[in-house]
């Protein structure tokens, strides 16, 4: 956390956030109404207050919301209340018809773990926890996983990426892509 840092510096990401990113986490996204937010991870930067970038789930509350991911910027002053700069989508967003993503699933099924096994087997230089994943249906199936990423290295400091699959209709699955949220 940048509260241990130095001033000015942003936190690594932490996928356990501590008790005063929770805090502030709930003094602004968890007030607001129409859409649930899930805090996923959390970053800070220490300044005259306390700056927060919290990667989160975002459900819609409506018949058929859609869930997607979204980074938001919120500061928190020394004194007074959580202030939201921006709430930015940061994946694939669900859309209706063929062709569109689906909704997030938080719970990655067994046959979408399978899938990111298979592609990712000969895959070396970090290790990847998938958190999340969407799919699209094209010719075979396009796969987009939240992943916390950690490089293979003494005290890895964890982030949260996009790591991108294609599974075509024959033959294996392949990575297309590794997109960092910083």
């Amino acid at each position: 956390m940048s509260e241990k840092g130095m001033l000015g510096a942003w936190s690594g990401w932490d996928f356990t956030p501590s008790k005063e990113a929770k805090a502030a986490f709930e003094q602004s996204l968890g007030k607001l109404l129409g859409v649930k937010y899930t805090l996923v991870a959390s970053k800070s930067q220490l300044v005259n207050g306390t700056n927060y970038a919290f990667l989160c789930e975002a459900e819609v509350v409506a018949p058929a919301g859609a869930d997607y991911i979204v980074k938001a910027q919120v500061y928190v002053p020394l004194k007074g209340n959580a202030v939201i700069h921006q709430i930015k989508n940061v994946g694939p967003k669900p859309g209706p018809g063929f062709g569109s993503w689906n909704n997030w699933d938080f719970t990655v099924s067994r046959r979408a773990m399978g899938v990111f096994k298979l592609a990712t087997k000969e895959f070396y230089g970090a290790s990847y926890k998938p958190l999340a994943n969407t799919t699209q249906i094209v010719a075979g199936m396009n796969y987009c996983f939240l992943c916390e990423m950690s490089p293979a290295i003494w005290h890895p400091n964890p982030s949260p990426v996009l790591v991108w699959i294609d599974m075509p209709l024959q033959g294996t699955p392949h990575i297309t892509g590794i997109t960092p949220i910083s």
